[in-house]
């Protein structure tokens, strides 16, 4: 009896799982038909239609259209007819606004065959920003389905077959580059352009081998260039650009290559009035290439533009850069006269202007002339910077005109680096950093301008009895008593390496840190940042030592160096250093005006700015001071010098000079940095003195 009542419980139960399962069952495909049934609504099939359409999915879209449709275009006819148009557009999405079906009975609407929609889409793309089409759209009900009934017209709205959709650029110029007097730097002017037609050429390889000696650029850049994803039979393809001033022989000579073309149309092209004087701070332009272009499209960059690649013209790109014009179209054949679908016409770039002083630069680089280095020169009061120069350099119109590969290969391969702006560059400092150590020590109390350090009246010193073998050193100087003063204008070494020790490393680099060290300097051009020492050195007496006299493992540019002495023009405050004056609209209204700012506040106190900027004009106007060969009469001249020896077998070095003038209207503050071989580094004083004599008329 317990057995058939066991037998008879599990059978109980067996069945009332399989009911349980089967109403689980039939609720989900319930739920599952409910979802069908929602999902092919005539609405969510037209939403569908424009989310494929707006993500390219040409194909996926053909397969929402009716029979009746597919029977009038092919798959493949329908996906290359929307590839052309909105590939040339330059689409980027579309968005759509469906409203309800149109004019339909309550009678129609219980089982409607067909409904008709008004839609509103609004196209954003990189020619016309956006513009919107209003389209009437049909909807066909097949089987439990609904489907587009599409025409022509859903391309845009009273297209046909044998219309063609235009797009005509309305070209807008890039902004212009201007010194603070509002010259031209960097601006426009008018190039021819050698390129080729695919379908023009008979024979690729032979093309390409023949013009690439002519136009002097490698045959795999030819190559490349035709291969570009946007490159259809019948495009233009830019090679290289090239001065109106070329002569009919080199024309003739180009022309003679079976499938080139030299645009008939004048084409604008970047030009560089003073070419290689400010190629440091202008940078230069190139075409967009294929892979920025995949980055960029999205913000409008097209094919044919060009972009900042350095300096000013890379980064004020989103402020020079011109939006061109774009007129689209539709016309039947080229004698009709066209439909507007949609216009914009774009806006010119604007203007940078910088702070530059060109005639300050051209002397600059005048007196840089055969020398390899850097020069910054800044307003002490404003912290404009007047004048900036990396030597050697190299000249931008190479680049605007489409650069060679000889040249190319020249400025890549050469030894003195002329692509790379020295200015920005971390070096190790040498002496210059002393003034700023003597205010760390002023300002910590460590030191008082009368302090003598009686180790200096030697030539060399051990701070302890297990220094080692390597003393510090101090150049020649005159016998007598070194307190801070005299330090200053002897750049004696042991003072600052006594100096160092008594401050230690905390609080060293807690001033240095207050000057702007381990951080990204704000300025326009982007700056190594300054380092007091490498991450993972561990401090020791020595690097105490050698970094209290500039040299260790310290490193800064010589921006960053010429910033901070605009402390002893601002009561200790550290001003930021500006290379843009403002930003004018292409009508010369203003955008962005010119401000001071403090990037440092109270970096030092100002009793220890007063002590140390007369000192500085004593390293100068004192016969024994380190820096009295750029001494002017009549002009006040403060100053400091430094070395620093570069290399394991210190072949070479750098010669420091920061001098400022003094009691003038146009004060300025003048960093030089030379390389030179050792021992060479006196030349700095001419070059610092020739500056000052003609810029001052002296």
């Amino acid at each position: 009896m317990k057995r058939l009542l066991l037998i008879f419980i599990c059978m109980l139960f067996f069945l009332t799982s399989c009911i349980s399962l089967e109403v689980r069952d039939i609720k989900s495909k319930s739920k599952k038909d409910e979802e069908q049934i929602q999902e092919d609504t005539p609405q969510d099939v037209l939403n569908l239609y424009f989310q494929l359409w707006s993500d390219g999915k040409y194909n996926e879209m053909y397969d929402l259209l009716s029979l009746n449709s597919r029977e009038t275009i092919t798959k493949t006819e329908f996906v290359d007819r929307y590839e052309d148009i909105f590939t040339d557009i330059g689409i980027v999405k579309i968005q759509a606004k469906i409203t309800d079906n149109i004019d339909k009975t309550e009678d129609e609407l219980k089982d409607p065959q067909e409904l008709k929609f008004n839609t509103s889409v609004t196209f954003y793309t990189n020619t016309v920003p956006t513009f919107e089409q209003v389209y009437p759209i049909s909807m066909a009900k097949e089987g439990d389905s609904w489907k587009v009934i599409w025409s022509q017209s859903l391309l845009f709205p009273n297209m046909r077959a044998n219309h063609t959709i235009e797009v005509n650029p309305i070209p807008r110029v890039r902004g212009s580059i201007l010194d603070r007097y509002g010259n031209p730097i960097a601006e426009y002017s008018e190039v021819y352009t050698v390129g080729a037609v695919p379908q023009a050429i008979p024979n690729i390889d032979e093309f390409v081998d023949t013009l690439a000696p002519i136009i002097d650029v490698s045959t795999d850049y030819i190559k490349k260039q035709l291969n570009q994803t946007w490159v259809k039979a019948d495009t233009f393809v830019p090679l290289r650009s090239y001065p109106l001033s070329i002569s009919q022989e080199f024309k003739d000579e180009v022309l003679s290559v079976k499938g080139v073309m030299l645009s008939s149309m004048q084409k604008s092209a970047r030009q560089y009035i003073k070419g290689e004087q400010f190629a440091h701070i202008t940078g230069y332009v190139q075409g967009i290439s294929e892979e920025l272009l995949e980055k960029l499209s999205q913000k409008g960059y097209t094919k044919e533009d060009i972009v900042g690649k350095q300096g000013i013209e890379a980064v004020m790109e989103d402020i020079l850069r011109q939006k061109n014009g774009y007129i689209i179209s539709r016309k039947k054949n080229s004698d009709e006269q066209a439909h507007i679908v949609a216009e914009y016409d774009g806006e010119d770039g604007n203007n940078v202007v910088l702070t530059i002083d060109p005639r300050l630069q051209d002397i600059c680089y005048r007196a840089m002339e055969g020398h390899k280095g850097s020069i910054v020169a800044m307003h002490p009061s404003t912290g404009e910077v007047l004048a900036l120069l990396s030597q050697p350099a190299f000249d931008p119109n190479l680049f605007s005109f489409g650069i060679s590969q000889a040249d190319w290969d020249e400025l890549s391969n050469n030894k003195d680096y002329p692509l790379v702006n020295r200015t920005v560059k971390g070096h190790i400092p040498g002496s210059t950093i002393k003034p700023f150590i003597a205010a760390m020590a002023l300002d910590e109390g460590i030191i008082s301008k009368d302090t003598i350090v009686k180790e200096a009246e030697e030539r060399e010193w051990y701070p302890t009895s297990d220094w080692g073998s390597h003393p510090i050193k101090r150049v020649d100087h005159p016998k007598g008593e070194v307190n801070l003063r005299n330090a200053l204008v002897w750049s004696d070494n042991i003072y600052f390496a006594w100096t160092g020790l008594k401050l230690g490393s905390i609080a060293l680099e807690d001033y240095f840190t207050k000057y702007g060290f381990g951080e990204q300097i704000p300025f326009e051009l982007s700056i190594d940042t300054s380092i007091v020492k490498n991450k993972d050195t561990k401090w020791s007496d020595h690097l105490l030592a050698d970094t209290a006299y500039g040299q260790g493992e310290m490193l800064l540019s010589p921006i960053h160096l010429t910033t901070l002495f605009t402390s002893f023009f601002n009561n200790g405050n550290i001003l930021v250093p500006k290379l843009i004056r403002e930003v004018r609209d292409s009508f010369g209204k203003t955008l962005e005006p010119f401000e001071v700012e403090v990037w440092k506040e109270n970096a030092m106190e100002e009793k220890t700015v007063n002590v140390l900027y007369s000192y500085l004009i004593d390293v100068v106007e004192d016969e024994s001071g380190t820096a009295h060969d750029i001494n002017i009469p009549g002009l006040k001249i403060g100053a400091k010098t430094g070395t620093a020896q570069l290399g394991s077998e210190k072949k070479d070095e750098l010669g420091w000079v920061v001098a400022f003038t003094a009691n003038v209207e146009n004060p300025v503050i003048l960093s030089l940095c030379l390389e030179v071989p050792a021992g060479a580094g006196s030349e700095k004083f001419k070059v610092i003195k020739d500056i000052f004599t003609e810029y001052y008329d002296r």
